[in-house]
C-alpha cells in the first residue's frame, strides 16, 4: 500500500463499513512546490465521477415529474437539438444518454486541456464541435441501444437538458438538489467563479502530469461540468455515496428507493453499465474519474454495505486497475 501511495503527490481516502462509522486518511502533498499537505479538507478533482452526481440530478427531476427516462431527450431540450447523421432530430432517450448507449461518439483527444485563461465557451459550443476542446459535433451516429460508447458529449447533452428543464445553471441545480441537502461545503461543480473562489482559499489540490510536473495553471477547467467538472473531498464524496446506499434501502435524503434502484439497472447486452455509474457483478457499484490532474475511484459493495473512496492529484497514465488506485481502494473497502 505504501508503494502505491508514493506514486502520487497526494492521496485522500475515506471509507465506511456496515456500522456506519467513517474513516479518513490523508497522505502527501496537495501542492508539493508550496509544501501544502493533504488533509481532510483538501478538494480533489473528481473528473468523471461527476456523471454519478448528474444522474442523481436527472432522477430527482424525474421524481418531480420534469423528466422521463424513456422519452426522447429532445422533448426536454429547448435551445439545441440532438440530431442523427441525416440531420433529423434523434429520438434517443434520456436513459440511453445516462448509460452511454445513445450512439454518440466523442472526438479523439478531446475534453481536456482547458484553462481559466482560455476563451469562454458554452455547452452548445462543445456540442457543436466548434472548439479545440471538442472538435467533433455531438451527433447520434449509431443506432441507440445497439452499442456502448462512453461519451462525455452525451453528458453535455444532459447538462443542457437539466438547465432547460429547471431554468437554472447546472452547478446551482446540483448544489440545490444534492450538496445543500447533505450539508456539503467543500463540494462544487467547477464554474470559473467557483474555481477562482476555492483556489483562493488554498484548498484545491494542484494537478500533476504523468511526469510529475505541475499542470499549467495548477487547476484545469472543465466546461463540460456534468461530465467531468466535479471537485470534492473524499469524505464529502463518501457522504453522497452513503446517501445513495440509504436511498437503495428506502431512507435516503435525496432519492426515493425506486429512483436509486433504477440507476443500478443495466441495459440489455451491457451488464456493466448503470445510469451514471457502473457495476462489477450484481452487488458492486463503481464510479471512476481520470483526468490530466488526477485519478480517483468510488466503490460500493452492497453485500456488506461497505464503501470506499480514493482520490489523487496526478495522472498516472494508466487505468485504475493498473495504477494501483483500485488496489488501494479495495484495501480500505475490505479490511
Amino acid at each position: 500500500m505504501e508503494e502505491i501511495i508514493k506514486r502520487f503527490p497526494g492521496v485522500g481516502i475515506a471509507c465506511a463499513g456496515p456500522t456506519g462509522g467513517t474513516r479518513q486518511e490523508s497522505y502527501g502533498f496537495a501542492d508539493r512546490e508550496d509544501g501544502i499537505r493533504v488533509d481532510e479538507r483538501t478538494v480533489f478533482p473528481a473528473c468523471s465521477i461527476s456523471k454519478f452526481i448528474t444522474a442523481i440530478c436527472v432522477m430527482k427531476l424525474s421524481e418531480q415529474g420534469l423528466t422521463e427516462l424513456d422519452k426522447p431527450a429532445n422533448s426536454c431540450l429547448a435551445h439545441w437539438k440532438l440530431r442523427d447523421l441525416s440531420g433529423e432530430e434523434s429520438d434517443v432517450s434520456i436513459r440511453c444518454l445516462l448509460c452511454h448507449t445513445a450512439g454518440i461518439l466523442d472526438g479523439e483527444d478531446g475534453f481536456y486541456g482547458y484553462r481559466l485563461s482560455d476563451q469562454v465557451m458554452s455547452v452548445v459550443d462543445i456540442l457543436e464541435g466548434t472548439t479545440a476542446y471538442n472538435n467533433r459535433p455531438a451527433v447520434v451516429e449509431r443506432t441507440p441501444g445497439s452499442v456502448f460508447e462512453y461519451s462525455d458529449a452525451g453528458f453535455c447533452v444532459l447538462q443542457l437538458l437539466l438547465e432547460d428543464v429547471s431554468g437554472k445553471g447546472f452547478a446551482d441545480l446540483a448544489k440545490e438538489l444534492v450538496f445543500d441537502r447533505l450539508g456539503l461545503r467543500e463540494t462544487f461543480f467547477g464554474t470559473r467563479e467557483h474555481m477562482e473562489t476555492f483556489s483562493q482559499k488554498g484548498k484545491m489540490a494542484t494537478g500533476y502530469k504523468g511526469d510529475g510536473s505541475p499542470v499549467e495553471g495548477k487547476y484545469p477547467l472543465s466546461p463540460d461540468l456534468a461530465a467531468s467538472g466535479l471537485w470534492t473531498t473524499p469524505g464529502e464524496l463518501l457522504t453522497i455515496a452513503k446517501d445513495f446506499v440509504d436511498s437503495l434501502r428506502g431512507h435516503g435524503r435525496i432519492l426515493c428507493q425506486d429512483s436509486a434502484r433504477e440507476m443500478t439497472k443495466s441495459p440489455e447486452n451491457f451488464p456493466w453499465a448503470g445510469l451514471g455509474l457502473f457495476r462489477q457483478g450484481e452487488d458492486v457499484i463503481v464510479s471512476k474519474g481520470w483526468g490530466e490532474n488526477g485519478q480517483c475511484m468510488l466503490k460500493i459493495d452492497l453485500r456488506c454495505d461497505s464503501l470506499a473512496v480514493v482520490m489523487t492529484n496526478k495522472d498516472p497514465k494508466a487505468p485504475q486497475e493498473e495504477s494501483g488506485v483500485e488496489q488501494l481502494l479495495d484495501t480500505y473497502l475490505y479490511h
